[in-house]
């Protein structure tokens, strides 16, 4: 909904579901979410085989370029990753 730019509708309450004909047999259970958050596009330097190396450990674990780049520096700092990604 987000990417579509779509209004997020407001939770229901258990109340509203309960009342609810559609909702016969249900199992409503409490959710918390996140939005997500935006997508940045950087540039990086690195020498080429230093590039193959990335892209052969990448494809190895079935990654992306980007996705294993950020794990790895992720796991690096573990501290200071949960404080990076949970900014906002």
């Amino acid at each position: 909904m987000l990417e579509d730019d779509e209004a997020v509708p407001e939770a229901s309450t258990l109340d509203e579901l309960a009342d609810d004909p559609n909702m016969e047999n249900a199992v409503a259970f409490l959710v918390s979410a996140e939005a997500p958050e935006k997508t940045v596009r950087v540039n990086i330097t690195a020498r080429e085989s230093q590039i193959e190396v990335i892209d052969r450990m990448a494809r190895e674990r079935g990654m992306t370029r980007s996705a294993y780049l950020v794990q790895s520096a992720i796991r690096v700092a573990p501290e200071r990753g949960r404080k990076v990604v949970g900014r906002r």
